[in-house]
This record gives C-alpha cells, sequence and structure tokens, in this order.
C-alpha cells in the first residue's frame, strides 16, 4: 500500500513538472510574439507604417510594412548599422496611400540605426482616408 502510494506521487510529480516545464515552453512571452507575428505574416496584418524624419521634419512615409529587419552581414557574424523593409512609398506625405502611389507597387528602403524613424501599427488601411 505504501509502496503504491509513493509510485502514484512520484507520478503526479513527474506530470506536474513536465506539464509546467511545456506550458513555460509553448507560453513564453517569446513563442506568444513569434506565433503572433506568423498570424500576422500569414493573414496580411500589414499596416505598419514607417516615418523617416531629418532634423525634426518629416521627410518619408512608407506604408503596409510588415517588419523592420535589422541587416546582418553575410559572412561576417555582425549586424549592420542600418534597418531595411518593404513598403508603399507616400510620395505626397499626405497619409493616404493614393492609387498612383499603389500603382507603383512596394519598394525596398533603408533606415540608418542611428537616424530619427517611427515605426508603428496603424490599425487602418492606409488606402482609405
Amino acid at each position: 500500500m505504501l509502496r503504491r502510494l509513493g509510485l502514484i506521487l512520484a507520478l503526479a510529480v513527474v506530470l506536474l513538472l513536465g506539464g509546467f516545464l511545456a506550458f513555460r515552453y509553448f507560453f513564453s512571452p517569446e513563442r506568444l510574439n513569434q506565433i503572433g507575428r506568423t498570424v500576422g505574416t500569414t493573414f496580411g496584418f500589414d499596416y505598419g507604417v514607417v516615418e523617416y524624419y531629418s532634423m525634426g521634419r518629416l521627410v518619408a512615409r512608407f506604408f503596409n510594412v510588415e517588419k523592420l529587419t535589422t541587416a546582418s552581414g553575410t559572412y561576417e557574424n555582425q549586424t549592420r548599422p542600418y534597418r531595411f523593409g518593404y513598403g508603399y512609398r507616400d510620395a505626397n506625405l499626405n497619409g493616404v496611400l493614393d492609387p498612383e502611389e499603389a500603382a507603383l507597387g512596394k519598394v525596398y528602403f533603408e533606415v540608418p540605426v542611428y537616424a530619427e524613424y517611427l515605426y508603428y501599427d496603424a490599425k487602418r488601411d492606409p488606402r482609405k482616408p
């Protein structure tokens, strides 16, 4: 009887510890962030906006940016001093993606790390004013 109780208690401890470790792995902040980015990329939640400033003045704006990526070297294991992304360029800086701007398609852009820029989620389609 005592042996059976010890076996049940040991099994309960193993299951509890295993469940805790599985929970920590699958629901860690990093894992939840990764799952959220995967869902956002899959379903097209790409309403990110990048605004690039020079001396406090808005110089360029890009719409529908999924993410900014820090560049890294191909052969060296170091990051490069800029970020890059793809988005629609707001040529007239009116805050709305005009049909002629959308017709040009997404463009590649780079932002120096030391530059003044904002990246934010607009939560709305920039095609609609």
